[in-house]
């Protein structure tokens, strides 16, 4: 009786566990995000939102001289890394710090209109990987 008590209960747990694990994706660089075209006229710069697996219904927008990048992130630890980028050429590159996972925290990065004098200028959201410092989550968005 006892045997089939205890096997019952570990039964019951290797489901319980395997219910509550956390299925973990980390996406290379070579996938597009999604863009949702969300029909707003505000002050957004292409009325779209860009997203992947940690970046969710960011936007950009311009105000006061300067470009608002807005959005969702949900990282480990609630950091992540951006970097302004023309070409292969880094023209800012900085981190910010929201509320972390498995929430999503909202973010907000204020980007000075002089960055954006050169040709193809975007800005790159993405996590170093813990595993081998590689960037990972890439969300690479066009800001002209």
């Amino acid at each position: 009786m006892k045997r089939k008590v205890l096997l019952g209960f570990f039964i019951v747990l290797f489901f319980a566990l395997t219910a509550c694990s956390v299925d973990i994706n980390i996406s290379t660089g070579d996938k597009k995000p999604d863009v949702i075209d969300n029909g707003n006229n505000q002050e957004e710069v292409d009325n779209k939102q860009y997203e992947n697996d940690a970046f969710k219904e960011v936007t950009v927008s311009k105000s006061n001289g300067k470009v608002m990048v807005k959005g969702k992130a949900r990282v480990f630890e609630g950091v992540f890394q951006y970097a302004v980028i023309a070409g292969t050429e880094i023209l800012l590159e900085d981190h910010y710090q929201t509320d972390g996972a498995p929430a999503w925290g909202n973010f907000e990065i204020s980007i000075g209109e002089e960055l954006l004098n050169k040709e193809a200028v975007s800005i790159e959201l993405f996590v170093y990987s813990a595993k081998d410092g590689s960037k990972t989550d890439i969300l690479t968005i066009p800001l002209n």
